[in-house]
Formats: structure tokens, sequence, C-alpha cells
């Protein structure tokens, strides 16, 4: 498996924003997302990612986590 987190939008029109979390299997078939309207507010981006990850798939998932894909925003 592989997460990744990148910051999005929910929609064209809505302008919010938050941030995406990805699950795929090995060979890069999509599996499922989740999108939350969150930002890390000055929390360490890595603690973050973490949380989200936890949050949405579970502790396991986070050694799962795609560090170099990884694209967060505090905007």
């Amino acid at each position: 498996m592989k997460v990744t987190v990148y910051h999005s939008y929910f929609n064209c029109e809505s302008g919010c924003c938050g941030h995406t979390v990805e699950l795929r299997e090995d060979n890069g078939a999509f599996k499922k997302s989740k999108f939350k309207f969150t930002h890390p507010y000055g929390k360490d981006e890595k603690e973050f990612v973490k949380e989200l990850v936890t949050t949405e798939f579970g502790a396991d998932h986070v050694a799962d986590v795609d560090w170099e894909n990884v694209d967060v925003s505090d905007e």
C-alpha cells in the first residue's frame, strides 16, 4: 500500500480547500481517498499527516506514507 496526503480543493465552485488522503495498492491502482477540510494550523507537518492517516485509514497505514510526495499547505 501507498498513502499520499496532498492539499486540494473540495470542488471547483466552492473554493474550499483542505487535504486529501489517498490510499493506493502497491501497483498504483486506486483504492480509496478521503477529503478533510483541515490544515495543520502551525502544527508540525509530519504530525499532521500521521494524524490524518490514522483517523482515515488507521495507524497501521502511517508506515505506508509516501513522504516524498506529501504536499501539505497551511493556507
